[in-house]
């Protein structure tokens, strides 16, 4: 198990006296926004930029490249009017993290001064007597997972970290919860900035949560060429296809984020910016009936959960009766607890295990 990082920094602190040393800087790449051929359109629909101000990255002196890497990306990220499989801009944050303090460009329109100016400004955070703070990226992923919280399509996560987590599985266990509440597809990217083995493997173990994620060292991208590479790889994607017609009521859709009251059917929390959109995206398919249905963890009685899932199901339904569906084409139903999609062991799994889903009536 893993010490906890901030442990570790405050020993080297004490060990190094009352003087913090300075640390070098490092320019910034020479990059240029990326551009789309015609076979190509701009993928993401948000663009998250995570950059890791914390104590260790003073310790090994690798915050100057953090920085460096951060300054490059917002450069390189394409103009908001790009090319786009998604019409329209894309929304971008930029969050600098170490301890409890933040840098933050929040979450809007892709605006390259915005994104620049708080890149710039980027310096060791969490100050402890000038050493920065911990590490916390649990809390990192769960300010990222309210920040697109009622967005949809593509969120691109980009990570500059030496990758040295405290409590690196609460940290896990956050990056998979938001994966699982974002409306889209979440794409973690990371770049490991530094020598430590475990760093590197955290980085990768997050990017593996989803198939379009990638993880890359330092080397990879620490040249105009290869970075370039890199940003052009978060934001491209094959135009074929692009504008095929989906059908909304073809497949199985999980209401991730809708949320209940504990023991309790009432709707709560966000619930009605994703039924929203499952509005939007039913009203698409007017005429296909749906099946709306409840399902619970195992915890309580098999029966109680039973009639918990319906009445679930049947919350859910009368949400989107409300907003204009036709009651006769919803119809709710139970499973409980008799079809798990996850491990009833764990908090994780439990979580997972209460949701809605909805799909075309059989």
């Amino acid at each position: 198990m893993r010490i906890k990082t901030g442990l570790i920094l405050l020993v080297a602190i004490f060990a190094a006296g009352c003087t913090a040393k300075t640390l070098p800087s490092q320019q910034a790449l020479s990059v240029n926004p990326v551009q789309f051929s015609a076979n190509e359109w701009r993928v993401p629909s948000q663009a998250v930029v995570i950059a890791d101000a914390s104590g260790t990255t003073w310790m090994a002196e690798t915050f100057p490249h953090v920085k460096a890497l951060t300054q490059s990306f917002v450069k390189a990220m394409p103009d908001g009017n790009s090319r786009a499989k998604v019409s329209g801009n894309y929304d971008a944050t930029l969050i600098g993290f170490g301890g409890k303090e933040r840098i933050v460009s929040p979450l809007a329109p892709f605006n390259r001064s915005a994104l620049s100016s708080k890149a710039d400004s980027l310096r060791i955070l969490g100050d402890i007597h000038g050493y920065g703070g911990e590490t916390p990226f649990r809390n990192v992923f769960v300010e990222v997972q309210e920040a697109i919280r009622a967005t949809t399509g593509v969120a691109a996560v980009v990570i500059f970290s030496d990758g040295l987590a405290d409590f690196e599985h609460a940290a896990m266990i956050s990056a998979k919860a938001l994966v699982e509440s974002h409306m889209g597809n979440v794409c973690f990217h990371t770049v490991h900035v530094g020598d430590d083995a475990d760093g590197a493997r955290f980085l990768k173990a997050v990017s593996a949560l989803t198939t379009c994620g990638s993880a890359r060292e330092l080397a990879d991208v620490w040249n105009a060429s290869n970075f370039m590479k890199f940003a052009h790889s978060v934001f491209a994607g094959p135009a074929s296809g692009a504008k095929k017609k989906v059908d909304a009521c073809a497949g199985r859709i999980v209401l991730r984020g809708v949320e209940f009251a504990f023991n309790k059917a009432e709707l709560s929390g966000s619930s009605s910016v994703i039924l929203d959109v499952a509005v939007e995206e039913l009203n698409r398919c007017p005429n296909i009936p749906m099946e709306i249905d409840g399902h619970t963890d195992s915890v309580g009685p098999e029966d109680y959960n039973m009639g918990l899932g319906q009445r679930r199901a049947e919350a859910v339904k009368g949400y989107l009766v409300s907003k204009g569906l036709r009651s006769s084409r919803l119809k709710a139903r139970s499973f409980g607890e008799s079809r798990p999609v996850a491990s009833n062991d764990t908090d994780e799994g439990r979580q997972t295990n209460r949701r809605v889903e909805l799909h075309p009536r059989q």
